[in-house]
C-alpha cells in the first residue's frame, strides 16, 4: 500500500486563502490516491518528531499549493515551507509541487536554493505549478516543470463557469494589511457607489484591524473570519466579490458569484493573464472601476487541460476528466 504524506499549508496558517488552496488541492489526492494511505503536517511549521517520521516512511510527499515557491534560499525560518538539516533525510528526492507558485518575480535563483530544490524535489515526477514565474524558476534549475495554473481552478478545465456579468445589490470586499496601499480607501469609496449593502471578509485577522484604520464601518457588514461562514454568505446571499485576496475572489467563482480580483503582486497579475480570471489594476479604482462593474464583464477561463491531465496521470495513470 502507497504511504503519501502531505505538507498541508493551510495548518499553523494565518491566512484562511491557505484553506481555499488546500480543501480544493485534497479532492485531486482523494482521487488519485484512494487506495493509499495519507498522513500529513504543516508546511509553515516544518517536520517535527512526528512529522519526520511520517515523511520518512512515505513514498511520496505532496506539498499543497499557496506561494511556496521561493527564488531566495528559504531553509528553516518564517516561511510557508519550512525546511530544516534534519528534515532532509525524509524528504530527499520525495517531494512533489500541487500547484505551488512563486512568491515573487525575481528570476535570480540563489546557489543555495537551487541545491536545495534539487535535492528535495522528485527527480522522477513533474512538479506542478500554478504560474509561469514559478515554472520559470525551476526551468532555470532543470527541473521539470508543468504550468496547471491553482489547484482552486482545476474544475473549470471541464466545466464552463455560470457567472453573472452585472453588478449583484451586494459586495463582499477584501484586504490584504501587509500590502497596504492609499488606494484602498479609493477601493471602498468605489464599491460604496456601486453597491446597496457592503461586506467583509477578512482572509487575515489583522485585515479587519486595517479596514477600521481606513473608514467608518458602520455601513459595513464584517463576515467571520471563518471559511465556513465566507461559504455560507456566498452560497445564501446574491454578492459580488473584489478585493486585492486572490483566493477569496477564486472562492467566490467556485460559489458562482462574479469575482474581481485586484492585482497587488505577481501573483493575481500571472494568473489572471494565464486564465483569464477577472483582475483590475490597484492603479485604477476611482472611475474605472466603477464603471467596470456597473457596466459589467465577462467571465471566460482557459485552464490549462493538458498540463493538469499529464501532472495527474503520474499518479493514477488517468485523466482529469475521470474524476
Amino acid at each position: 500500500m502507497r504511504h503519501v504524506h502531505l505538507l498541508d499549508t493551510s495548518l499553523a496558517s494565518d491566512n484562511l486563502g491557505d484553506e481555499i488552496i488546500v480543501s480544493e488541492a485534497r479532492k485531486y489526492v482523494s482521487a488519485h490516491f484512494h487506495d493509499a494511505y495519507i498522513s500529513s503536517s504543516s508546511s509553515h511549521d516544518g517536520l517535527g518528531y512526528y512529522g519526520r517520521k511520517l515523511a520518512g516512511d512515505a513514498d511520496l510527499v505532496l506539498l499543497l499549493g499557496t506561494n511556496a515557491l521561493s527564488a531566495k534560499y528559504q531553509g528553516r525560518g518564517h516561511f510557508v515551507w519550512s525546511v530544516g538539516r534534519r528534515d532532509f533525510k525524509a524528504l530527499e528526492g520525495k517531494v512533489v509541487f500541487v500547484g505551488v507558485g512563486a512568491n515573487t518575480a525575481n528570476q535570480d535563483v540563489h546557489p543555495r536554493q537551487a541545491r536545495l530544490l534539487k535535492r528535495l524535489l522528485s527527480p522522477n515526477h513533474t512538479q506542478s505549478v500554478r504560474d509561469e514565474t514559478a515554472k520559470e524558476i525551476l526551468d532555470s534549475i532543470g527541473i521539470s516543470a508543468t504550468n496547471t495554473s491553482c489547484p482552486t481552478l482545476w474544475r473549470y478545465s471541464s466545466e464552463t463557469p455560470h457567472i453573472p456579468t452585472k453588478c449583484a445589490p451586494s459586495v463582499c470586499f477584501m484586504l490584504t494589511q501587509h500590502k497596504s496601499s492609499e488606494n484602498d480607501l479609493k477601493l471602498i469609496q468605489s464599491l460604496r457607489k456601486c453597491y446597496q449593502k457592503l461586506y467583509f471578509w477578512p482572509q487575515q485577522l489583522r485585515d479587519l484591524a486595517y479596514l477600521r484604520q481606513l473608514t467608518d464601518v458602520s455601513d459595513i457588514e464584517v463576515v467571520p473570519p471563518q471559511l465556513e461562514a465566507y461559504d455560507n454568505l456566498l452560497a445564501n446571499t446574491d454578492v459580488d466579490v473584489v478585493g486585492t485576496r486572490l483566493h477569496g475572489s477564486i472562492r467566490g467563482l467556485l460559489h458562482k458569484r462574479r469575482s474581481l480580483a485586484i492585482v497587488i503582486d505577481n501573483r493575481a497579475g500571472d494568473i489572471g493573464r494565464e486564465t483569464g480570471l477577472p483582475t483590475h489594476s490597484r492603479d485604477e479604482l476611482g472611475a474605472e472601476l466603477v464603471q467596470k462593474l456597473n457596466e459589467g464583464f465577462p467571465t471566460r477561463l482557459s485552464l490549462p487541460v493538458n498540463n493538469i491531465d499529464l501532472f495527474l496521470a503520474q499518479f493514477r495513470g488517468g485523466s482529469l476528466h475521470d474524476l
